[in-house]
């Protein structure tokens, strides 16, 4: 046994450094963990490639996007990450319906549909109705990747100010420059691999895939008229999808009048400008 001054010497030691670790401790827990360290966003060629965010750009290389959505197997990614977060897209029996959109108001006009179809409840026969678009599985769930072609900020790049990317306010200099040219392809391509989703959908679930399109006052230049569209003609006459156009912005998936039916009935887009 330790003499009692030895314990009383021992007690005190430990008792400090109990104190010591609670005045260590306490402005940590008061104001949280210290910032990682990292790169100033927009000071480094690679900024932002490793994170997630709309407000840190990823500067790719135009030609290395050309090549990704050109490539097949960019239909398979978009449909795997959908599949991920519903997997009722891939079940037999399952209606999926495909959204498209073009022009100005049309965007919301969708929105308001896709809510519907989604949040419809099963039907007398059993169908399940599911709905997606180009951004995502629902109106608000978007593709990882939609969200890492919107962060590569093609169009800001495309057009840049003073020899400068303008991103969210901030100038950038660009890495790889980016031409109004590539960009536009780059998006059509990624509209194109979007709407031949359609055809692992309709394979999985045994349904042709059934596509509304809110393209009124659309521009003939534009994505839907020069990527989706040849798309959505070819795909429908292998019976992969039915087409449909609505006749107004408040046209409604449960009233058949309101639609316009078949893509040899598409609606006349406005001219180039």
């Amino acid at each position: 046994m330790s003499p009692p001054s030895s314990r009383t010497t021992g007690y005190s030691v430990i008792t400090g450094f109990v104190i010591l670790a609670i005045l260590v401790l306490i402005p940590m827990v008061i104001s949280g963990p210290a910032p990682m360290p990292g790169t100033v966003p927009g000071t480094g060629a690679a900024s932002g490639v490793d994170l997630c965010s709309p407000f840190i750009p990823i500067f790719t290389d135009p030609a290395v996007k050309l090549a990704e959505t050109s490539r097949p197997e960019f239909v398979l990614q978009l449909f795997d990450e959908a599949v991920a977060y519903e997997p009722l897209l891939a079940t037999n029996g399952t209606q999926v319906h495909m959204g498209f959109w073009s022009g100005k108001g049309n965007h919301g006009s969708l929105v308001v549909l896709l809510d519907a179809i989604n949040s419809a409840p099963v039907s007398a026969a059993g169908t399940i109705h599911k709905a997606i678009w180009d951004e995502g599985v629902t109106s608000s769930y978007q593709y990882p990747s939609y969200v890492t072609m919107q962060n590569e900020r093609w169009y800001e790049r495309g057009y840049p100010v003073n020899g400068t990317a303008l991103i969210m306010g901030r100038a950038y200099v660009d890495p790889y420059p980016v031409s109004p040219e590539q960009a536009d392809i780059i998006w059509g391509q990624y509209s194109e691999r979007y709407a031949m989703m359609a055809v692992p959908l309709s394979e999985a679930t045994g349904n042709p895939v059934t596509v509304w399109c809110y393209v009124e006052g659309a521009r003939a230049n534009r994505v839907f008229y020069t990527y989706e569209l040849p798309i959505l003609e070819e795909l429908e006459k292998e019976g992969v999808v039915t087409v449909r156009f609505a006749k107004e912005q408040t046209a409604d998936w449960t009233v058949p009048g309101d639609w316009i039916y078949g893509t040899a009935n598409a609606p006349e887009p406005i001219p180039a400008s």
